[in-house]
Order: C-alpha cells, then structure tokens, then sequence
C-alpha cells in the first residue's frame, strides 16, 4: 500500500546569478512498511528533501502526499496536528531537553497532542531501547549512543506512520551506529513502520530495503536492495 508520494518536488534558493536549485525535479513513491537509505555527497539534497518530506520547510514547486494527504495544502495548525500524528523524526544531534528525564524527553509530543501514554507503554518502549533502568536521569548524564536511543523513543512514542531519520549515526561511533540501526529495523520490521534515513554510511544504507542516490539535487539512481541485505 503506497503511504508517500513525491511529485515533481523543488526547491529554490536565491535568485538570478545567486539562484541555486537543492532539489530538481524529484518524484518517487513509497510503500507502507518499506525501509529506505538516502545517500549522496554532501550538498546533494538529501536533507533538504527530508525536510519537504516532514512538511518542516515549503517548496517551490511540487507536492507531497502522505496517506493520501497532501501536506502543503493543510493550514500550519492542521499541518503540524498532522507531523505529529503521521511522522516521528530522528536528528543528528538529538535535540533533547536538558531540564527534562528520559522519560519526560520521550512522552513530550504525546503531551503536545494532549494525550496520556500509559506506564505499561512507556515501560515496554524504555525496554526496547535499552533504557529501562535510566527512565529518571537527565540527557547531559547518557552517553552519546543512549542520547540518540532516547530521541528514538521520543519519535516513535506517537507511533508515527513514518519515520524521518536525518544522519542517525553521524556522531555515533561503529558500536552504537549498529545499535542504532537494529533499534530501526526492529520498528520497521515489528511494527511496519516506514522508514526514510539519511546517511553517508554506505554500511548502513546496505541494510535497508531501498537506496536512493542523489546528486546536485536531483535522484540519480533508485534501486532495491535485495542483493546486498543480510
């Protein structure tokens, strides 16, 4: 069952001899449950894509449908009602609250949404990510690799229909960049949540269903990945 579709999607930035062009032209369509590596040079595109995707910036041109909505139509109250029910982000730099535990880090957008998560649910997501005994401490006292886990939960607590996973591993080192990724093939393949990563890893990329390959903005290559899984 298809969830996303991009159609003819471009940005713009600037304007005569300063008119640069981060994303030309790109379509591609995207199935409930598949796990997709995004890769390319830096300055290719790849995050300014995700970005559209999240509905976190606007397009020149182009649209994007995720479960037969298409987000630059929806007023900025509906849009953002809408991220938070259908897409869980994952940053490079976790983008915690400091002040805040592991556990109130995780619940903070279910609060946002007025909802209230079970101790039984947040007990069984905690387990999962490796961090039922640090429910109560505070980011500054994780490591690195606990901080991103805890930004994981923080973006699967809503049980979002996709997940945005923007260079994951990018300050982890190769021990918990694994971690990391069998965290998200778990989801995905547990609970068939879609999944659009970001990465310069091709080690990672490898372990996905699907690699997208992008280049001055435009998608050079889109193959499956079948003959390099494990």
């Amino acid at each position: 069952m298809e969830i996303l579709n991009v159609k003819n999607l471009c940005k713009k930035y600037g304007d005569g001899e300063n008119e640069i062009w981060a994303l030309d032209d790109i379509s591609f369509k995207v199935q409930k449950g598949e796990f997709i590596a995004i890769v390319g040079k830096s300055g290719s595109g790849k995050s300014t894509l995700l970005h559209l995707l999240g509905g976190l910036d606007l397009p020149s041109q182009g649209t994007v449908i995720i479960n037969n909505q298409d987000i630059y139509t929806m007023s900025d109250k509906d849009l953002t009602v809408f991220r938070r029910k259908y897409i869980g982000f994952i940053y490079q730099f976790y983008n915690l609250i400091p002040a805040l535990t592991v556990k109130e880090n995780i619940v903070l957008p279910a609060l946002f949404d007025g909802r209230k998560v079970s101790e039984e649910k947040i007990d069984e997501l905690v387990k999962n990510l490796g961090l039922l005994n640090k429910k109560d401490v505070f980011p500054n006292d994780l490591s690195g690799g606990q901080q991103q886990r805890v930004a994981i939960g923080r973006a699967l607590i809503n049980k979002p229909k996709i997940i945005l996973a923007d260079e994951p591993t990018g300050n982890l080192d190769t021990k918990n960049s694994k971690h990391i990724m069998k965290l998200l093939e778990f989801y995905n393949k547990k609970y068939k949540q879609t999944i659009i990563m970001v990465t310069h890893d091709m080690s990672l990329a490898r372990r996905a269903d699907r690699i997208i390959t992008m280049l001055d903005g435009k998608i050079i290559k889109d193959e499956s990945n079948d003959r390099f899984k494990y």
